[in-house]
């Protein structure tokens, strides 16, 4: 089930935002690898971190609904 809240995370409109901002930034500069990698993982803590809260979960359930 958690799968399904990360799925939910990733999904929401800020954080492909945030991601999309991140991708193009390091695109931009030069050393672009470390940086691309370093957004990466920054990127699926904060979801991986979002998805376990039990305040998203609810309020991912009360969207889904019964």
């Amino acid at each position: 089930m958690a799968d399904s809240y990360l799925k939910e995370a990733f999904l929401m409109r800020p954080n492909l935002v945030g991601l999309g901002i991140g991708v193009v930034a390091a695109t931009v500069l030069p050393f672009t690898g470390p940086l691309l990698l370093g957004v990466a993982a920054l990127e699926g803590l904060y979801l991986w971190s979002m998805s376990n809260s039990p305040r998203f979960q609810r309020m991912v359930r009360s969207r889904r609904g019964p």
